[in-house]
């Protein structure tokens, strides 16, 4: 079954499937490109280029097989070829790890299958679109009818990784320890505070003993690496937990639905 199929590509099973050792792949796509410039009909040519894909794919070399996609003459094919083709485009963008690209694609490849529905919920996921993968993920598993399972689902997406934002790290950052907590890095936000504060209390101490020069230049220099080192790292926790949030939740609706759909067999 295709679902199968699309599955086993997802979970990176690609060897149960295609084996290098049973084809040249590299050979095969060598050969496709050569018809592609022997002159070849225009649907000579897409079939040799569709064909290049699919040997890339075999290889886990989907950049090259996006960018083989990308040449196929869309205007030469049929509205169902076109749909085959975008399919296959989001797939192999979102096997090779550039989700924003395959993300974009959800809109033009119609979900009139199971399979794009499971597509669409996953591409969504891992790009951080959890609302609009929620609706995708709930339709493929309730395809064949209600889903006992559909609760589980929802409440994995009730709690989905918070999207933070950098303007609201940066604000909270000027107030040891709260751009910290906001990343939920508390321990890092403790430490902050106590280094923050010992900067500030050396400062205070020289100034009040006459120590001018020393209070204000050493403790300048210690607040320059603790208080702006406090902010640099708040940015950078921003956009770490943005990163690798939706990979983990990517990852845990990814083992949820292999479930749920298994179970549908």
């Amino acid at each position: 079954m295709l679902r199968i199929r699309l599955f086993c590509t997802i979970s990176i099973f690609l060897s149960v499937l295609y084996s290098s050792r049973a084809q040249d792949w590299e050979g095969l796509a060598v050969e496709y490109e050569r018809a592609v410039y022997s002159g070849a009909s225009l649907e000579e040519t897409n079939a040799a280029l569709l064909g290049k894909a699919g040997c890339y794919k075999a290889l886990g070399r989907y950049s090259e097989a996006s960018s083989t996609l990308a040449r196929v003459r869309m205007f030469a094919l049929t509205a169902e070829e076109r749909q085959n083709v975008l399919f296959e485009q989001e797939l192999c963008w979102f096997l090779g790890g550039d989700f924003g690209q395959a993300a974009s694609l959800v809109e033009e490849v119609d979900a009139i299958s199971q399979d794009a529905l499971l597509l669409h919920a996953l591409v969504l996921a891992y790009a951080g679109r959890y609302d609009e993968s929620e609706i995708y993920a709930a339709r493929c598993i309730s395809w064949d009818g209600t889903c006992g399972r559909l609760g589980e689902l929802l409440k994995l997406y009730e709690g989905h990784p918070r999207v933070r934002k950098e303007g609201t790290a940066l604000a909270l950052s000027f107030v040891p320890p709260l751009g910290h907590f906001y990343n939920e890095a508390w321990g890092e936000g403790l430490l902050s505070m106590g280094l923050n504060g010992a900067a500030a209390g050396f400062l205070v101490a020289n100034l009040l003993g006459g120590y001018w020069v020393t209070g204000l230049l050493g403790g300048a220099v210690a607040l320059n690496y603790t208080f702006m080192g406090n902010q640099e790292r708040n940015a950078f926790l921003v956009h770490k937990n943005n990163g690798n949030g939706p990979l983990e939740f990517g990852e845990r609706l990814r083992a949820l639905l292999a479930d749920i759909l298994s179970d549908e067999l």
